[in-house]
């Protein structure tokens, strides 16, 4: 029957089925499959090859088959053929009949959109998946020429198709390339195609926190411990053992290739290009990452493309002010806002000390004229909110960037110059709602600057206040699910990146936190102490890495009781802090 299936069978089977007869129409379609998987010689091969050419020729020059009816023989020759093993000569003729078809009615473009972009999903391990990569890029492209309309079914329908979070990280990855590929020949798509990609992938982010992963590669490196050093070597040192982790990690390495191909070209960043990418990505920052909570590491595309010029990041940081600055923005967005900002210019190189001081300059004015302008009743911190997040970046930038501005001529002065003295004196009383790792890193700092001096406040507050405990979860019971309630949520997006493969795009432009062993030591000297703990520079990778982004598991009583204590045997704080939740300090 190979040889027999001709135009008018088609025709005769399409026409039973419509009037209920299936047999004939069955027997087609099952002969057609059969055709493509019982194939044992090269002559069979190829006699199927020509025989499967001449039946969509025959299709093509017969389109009005489909004008109102038929749709299923349609489904069938998209789905059930195995179109990734065809040769381009078969590829190329079903393309024309799709194509002529669609010409002839554009109803069926958005079933051909389909079928087009589940194309793009073929894993790279497949038979020849560039020719049907191809194959799919050059036929949406004459399909957008022929049909301009289809355009508006693009996104939808790409975003219909993206694999689930839970398929394997090689059908993400194509998928992910083929729509940046995509973009050559569709820019106008390119926002949109961002937004699809970027909330894909926050999606995987959330489930793949820091501390998840730290644990998870804690944990494989003690296991590792019982194998020999060959069978350690065999081990792919790049690849995550937290599951969602690895397959972010893939996706986040495209997506920075992405970047720099199109930032970079030849040696030498091309501005217009990068600029145009960097809106783009400020678009998608402002819409899905900004009002998404304790994302990890999907803001580094952001971080990353801010760092080839530093228009860039300039516009990054007045976007981020104007928000908090904005009247209509809620109170949780401009908290928000204010976290990446501060953590953008605690962590990237490439930001200049001075523009450090020149933003920094920016919220210190604000501070005072919210203390100048706004009730001393201070009753309700919750009021204050806004007040008390620049007050803890102002403490957070200093912490990480004081030794570069300690360099500058005047740098000291220019911060002496802030008074920040009467803001932290001011009634609101900024010093007890920020976090105290931040605060008593920043009253050692500060006094050894000779800026401010914070103890006897610090000291006043922890004396006479009583944390009230809420719990994070209001279905846990476990004591570790409470927090102090008079201590800020913060939120540092660009805490260290943990991913293993595509940190090589943010290690060189990443300020990592220093240990202060100068500092510590002029305290320990300057004070008397001699019993000062010793920094240990022995503490292994994933403990220098661990960081809290949101608060962590602790518990406060014991936190409270530990600090109290190291209140009661001096004045001056502990060198090594006893909170369990730090910006990024290394846990000693």
């Amino acid at each position: 029957m190979l040889h027999t299936i001709t135009i008018d069978h088609v025709k005769e089977a399409l026409d039973q089925f419509n009037r209920g007869q299936k047999y004939l129409y069955n027997t087609i379609t099952a002969t057609i499959k059969e055709n493509q998987t019982n194939v044992t010689t090269i002559k069979e091969n190829q006699t199927n090859e020509h025989w499967l050419i001449q039946l969509l020729n025959e299709l093509r020059d017969n389109v009005d088959l489909f004008e109102n009816m038929n749709d299923q023989f349609l489904d069938f020759l998209q789905l059930q053929i195995n179109w990734a093993k065809q040769t381009k000569v078969v590829l190329d003729t079903f393309g024309t009949f799709q194509i002529t078809l669609i010409s002839s009615n554009t109803k069926h473009a958005q079933r051909y959109l389909g079928f087009l972009f589940t194309l793009f999903a073929i894993p790279e391990n497949s038979t020849n998946p560039p020719l049907i990569h191809d194959f799919a890029h050059e036929t949406l492209q004459q399909l957008v020429l022929i049909v301009p309309l289809s355009l508006t079914l693009l996104c939808p329908t790409a975003e219909q198709h993206f694999p689930f979070m839970t398929k394997d990280a090689n059908i993400q990855v194509v998928y992910i390339r083929n729509l940046l590929r995509s973009l050559s020949y569709l820019s106008i798509q390119r926002s949109r195609y961002l937004e699809i990609i970027v909330s894909k992938l926050i999606r995987i982010d959330v489930h793949a926190s820091r501390k998840d992963i730290l644990h998870a590669e804690k944990v494989n490196i003690e296991d590792e411990l019982v194998f020999s050093l060959e069978q350690l070597h065999t081990n792919d040192n790049n690849e995550m053992k937290h599951d969602q982790a690895d397959k972010l990690d893939c996706l986040m390495y495209v997506l920075f290739e992405y970047i720099t191909n199109v930032a970079v070209q030849n040696g030498i960043v091309n501005y217009l290009e990068a600029k145009s990418l960097f809106r783009d990505l400020l678009n998608v920052f402002n819409k899905i990452l900004l009002p998404t909570h304790d994302s990890s590491h999907v803001q580094y595309l952001l971080f990353h493309i801010c760092s080839f010029h530093t228009d860039f990041s300039d516009e990054f940081m007045n976007n981020c002010w104007r928000t908090f600055t904005s009247p209509s923005v809620s109170m949780t967005f401009r908290q928000s806002a204010v976290c990446y900002l501060c953590s953008l210019i605690a962590r990237a190189k490439y930001i200049s000390t001075r523009s450090v001081l020149t933003i920094t300059q920016l919220m210190v004015d604000w501070l005072h004229s919210y203390v100048s302008t706004t009730e001393t009743n201070s009753s309700n911190p919750n009021r204050h909110l806004p007040f008390y997040a620049i007050c803890q970046a102002i403490l957070y930038i200093f912490i990480y960037r004081h030794h570069e501005i300690a360099r500058l001529p005047d740098g000291i002065e220019t911060v002496s110059q802030w008074r920040l003295s009467r803001i932290i004196a001011s009634e609101l009383n900024p010093l007890k709602y920020c976090l105290a790792a931040i605060t008593l890193r920043f009253a050692q700092l500060a006094r050894n600057y000779q800026i401010v001096f914070c103890y006897s406040i610090i000291e006043t507050n922890n004396r006479y206040s009583l944390p009230e405990l809420f719990a994070t979860n209001s279905y846990s019971n476990d004591n570790s699910a409470m927090i102090p309630s008079d201590i800020l949520y913060s939120y540092f997006p660009f805490d260290p990146y943990v991913l293993k493969r595509s940190s090589i795009f943010i290690r060189p432009i990443y300020n990592d936190y220093r240990e202060e062993n100068d500092d510590i030591a002029t305290t320990n000297e300057s004070t008397g102490d001699t019993n000062g703990h010793d920094l240990d520079d022995g503490d292994d990778m994933l403990t220098s890495m661990m960081m809290s982004t949101t608060p962590g598991s602790f518990d406060p009583i014991e936190q409270m009781s530990s600090l109290s204590a190291s209140f009661k045997n001096t004045r001056n704080p502990p060198s090594i802090l006893p909170f369990g939740r730090s910006p990024g300090f290394r846990n000693i």
